[in-house]
């Protein structure tokens, strides 16, 4: 199993956070070693424990996956006690991190200047929809709303089909990842001044970057972009061929791997063909190209195309289900997968952090928890008494612990 890491180590991290961005925030920043500590509502906690199917011993395999490394105390917001633990929290932590809707956490006391007016050292990451200022500030919006928004979905599928969903939350994970850069950049400026900041990211933002070189098309030549399917409009052939029993993608990003999948489907004189020669040329002639290419791939089944054009350094693989990836032999090699056994998942394996320090991948040995499972271990080391504690339960400003 790899090491916890100690990149963050004594870092601690405030997490107001639910759903899918910020946890997954959240998640990384425990990875290189931060304490989290996730703040979530009595009953109910984060939505996503609510997420299923798919469940994984009666739990929500996508809380699973966003959660480990932290610890969870229960704690009514709304309630005035609520609010003073979590600004005692917040007094002693270097991040905090909230999903909220811009306004939400200030009308309780928790926003950005009310914390750090405590506590001037404190890195505070706001993750909203679409950013603090603008027209819509206060829109609701998740993953899907900003891929269609944004145009993103108009350009998936292929032309002749309706706009498709990307099926992950890439918009949800990029925002994450920006995220946990803006922190650990304003740790890095605290270290300098002595003094904290406000990071603010938003899915619209993360839209807008992974549209940018699509944006820059669109500005320079005016031509709108549009639905390729599997393929990409400045480059052929780049898609996906069906073969004699299965699918495969192939990717000729140049003029010579062009000249050597010519040669493994041999066609040998096709390279120096002048509808065919250049890039430019093949994207001119794209359709007649595919066609081309598509009764050759028939001939022969995935497996042997994709042995002839590794051999000949052409990038291709046969198109597989992630039931296929999970078994990749790659994977495991990687040790992509991490045991990280849970109270009541015995057998759980998470993703870990796809990034190596000094040879070893950062990723947190403490299970994703139980709904409150640290309640009264975090009240404690906050400072409050064991008759407080329980008063702050019977009034249920705080859970009890109970699983989930």
């Amino acid at each position: 199993m790899p090491a916890p890491s100690d990149a963050l180590a004594g870092i601690s991290v405030l997490d107001l956070t639910r759903n899918f961005a910020g946890p997954y925030c959240s998640m990384l920043l425990g990875d290189l070693g931060a304490d989290v500590i996730k703040v979530e509502s009595p009953g109910a906690g984060d939505d996503t424990r609510q997420w299923r199917p798919p469940e994984w011993n009666g739990l929500s395999a996508t809380f699973l996956a966003a959660n480990r490394g932290k610890r969870s105390i229960a704690v009514d917001l709304d309630s005035e006690g609520g609010q003073g633990i979590v600004r005692r929290l917040a007094a002693k932590s270097d991040v905090v991190v909230s999903s909220f809707r811009p306004g939400s956490l200030d009308k309780r006391g928790l926003g950005h200047e009310s914390l750090r007016a405590d506590n001037a050292r404190l890195v505070y990451c706001s993750i909203t929809a679409y950013g603090s200022q603008g027209p819509k500030r206060d829109w609701p919006g998740y993953d899907p709303i900003l891929q269609a928004e944004s145009g993103i979905m108009s350009l998936t599928g292929y032309p002749e089909g309706p706009p498709a969903r990307l099926p992950i939350a890439a918009i949800d994970l990029g925002t994450a990842m920006w995220a946990s850069v803006g922190i650990q950049a304003a740790l890095r400026t605290r270290d300098q001044t002595g003094v904290g900041g406000l990071v603010e990211v938003s899915l619209y933002e993360t839209a807008t970057w992974w549209l940018s070189y699509l944006i820059a098309g669109y500005m320079g030549s005016g031509e709108e972009p549009q639905r390729h399917g599997s393929g990409a409009p400045f480059l052929a052939p780049y898609e996906v061929f069906a073969t004699s029993d299965g699918d495969l993608m192939v990717t000729a990003a140049n003029d010579d791997q062009f000249a050597r999948l010519c040669d493994a489907l041999g066609f040998p004189d096709l390279a120096t063909d002048p509808s065919y020669r250049q890039n430019a040329d093949r994207v001119a002639n794209r359709a007649a190209l595919h066609d081309l290419l598509q009764a050759r791939f028939l001939e022969r089944p995935a497996s042997e195309w994709h042995v002839r054009l590794r051999e000949r350094s052409v990038p291709s693989t046969p198109v597989r289900s992630v039931a296929d990836f999970v078994e990749d032999d790659q994977l495991a090699a990687l040790g992509m997968l991490v045991p990280l056994p849970h109270p009541d998942v015995p057998d759980l394996r998470v993703v870990g952090t796809p990034l190596n320090l000094d040879g070893v991948r950062p990723t947190s040995r403490r299970p994703p928890p139980r709904l409150g499972e640290h309640t009264e271990q975090v009240l404690v080391e906050l400072g409050y008494s064991p008759q407080e504690i329980v008063a702050l339960s019977r009034q249920h400003i705080v859970g009890d612990g109970e699983p989930s």
